[in-house]
């Protein structure tokens, strides 16, 4: 374990870019977070097509917004600074371009994550997280931009990971063909739908019911913002247990509103207000299929994972 220094991460994901800078804390809490940040910056725009790539204004957008956050990481000084990518850049055919730009520009090597090294580091993460202490048996559910992740732990352990073409940004873009209309039921059926038919496809094992689900990204945080803003909360004020059926009628709400007064819902981030409804579907058909009535929101997310390895904890 690496004593009194911080660890820098920077997560380029589909709809948003993060930075966590963290340092080690105690034994129940492993990871501390110093400071975070999110740019939202979606680079994702064009992820549904069968080739994707990174427009060239992503990537200038993309590189201001890694630049800015290695600004804002290098005032604590880490002795590590981690660029990790995920399902944008991975799907990308033109992703080792963005690389190559941002080691120009930047100086840092950027990692494209697969599938399963992103599972890996989410689990890292999740593990640091108290109110999983004495817990060794859960799910966890990880929802970005262009991905959905699923982990089964058992007794701490990894034993099934899978990694699913889900994500909030590559739904909204493959189903919604006008993004500032409601979204009618018939629309919103097909969603669930092919989310439930693509679950069913990869044979991820949600089995025994009473093992925790864990739901980690960017649309579960905002989730859990909206719903505390409206009791008048923080976000961590209020408990992390998102029920199914406070999860459908947010959905209802959300999805019968025209993009223009989603925008006026209190902590819907602009850059998010057209993805969340396509968002809340994903999550919502996860919790059916799965067969819960609930799940419990975390923090500790993939940066988590990756600065506890740099830490060397």
């Amino acid at each position: 374990m690496t004593q009194n220094k911080t660890v820098a991460v920077i997560d380029v994901g589909s709809n948003s870019i993060k930075l966590l800078v963290a340092r080690c804390a105690s034994p129940e809490a492993p990871v501390e977070a110093v400071f975070s940040e999110t740019i939202e910056t979606r680079i994702s725009a064009g992820i549904s097509r069968s080739q994707p790539e990174l427009t060239a204004r992503a990537m200038d957008q993309g590189l201001a917004s890694i630049c800015e956050l290695l600004r804002l990481a290098k005032t604590y000084a880490p002795y590590d600074i981690r660029l990790v990518a995920t399902s944008a850049v991975r799907d990308a055919r033109n992703g080792m371009e963005f690389i190559d730009r941002i080691k120009h520009d930047s100086g840092h090597i950027m990692q494209i994550l697969g599938g399963s090294e992103e599972a890996h580091y989410i689990g890292r993460g999740l593990a640091c997280d108290p109110q999983l202490k004495g817990i060794k048996n859960f799910l966890q559910m990880d929802l970005g931009g262009g991905s959905l992740e699923l982990v089964r732990f058992a007794d701490n352990e990894i034993e099934q990971a899978v990694s699913l073409q889900l994500g909030s940004v590559r739904l909204t873009e493959a189903f919604l063909e006008d993004r500032d209309a409601p979204l009618n039921p018939s629309l919103q059926k097909e969603i669930a739908e092919h989310v439930s038919s693509t679950l069913t496809g990869a044979a991820f094992d949600f089995q025994p019911g009473e093992w925790p689900l864990l739901i980690t990204g960017g649309a579960a945080t905002v989730t859990r913002a909206i719903l505390a803003a409206r009791t008048n909360q923080s976000i961590d004020a209020i408990a992390p247990r998102l029920e199914l059926e406070t999860l459908c009628k947010l959905r209802k709400e959300l999805a019968e509103l025209p993009l223009h007064e989603r925008l006026a819902i209190p902590h819907l981030p602009a850059r998010r207000a057209d993805i969340l409804p396509t968002a809340l579907i994903t999550i919502e058909s996860v919790l059916k299929h799965a067969r819960r009535k609930a799940a419990v929101h975390s923090f500790y997310n993939l940066r988590y994972g990756v600065a506890r390895e740099a830490l060397k904890i």
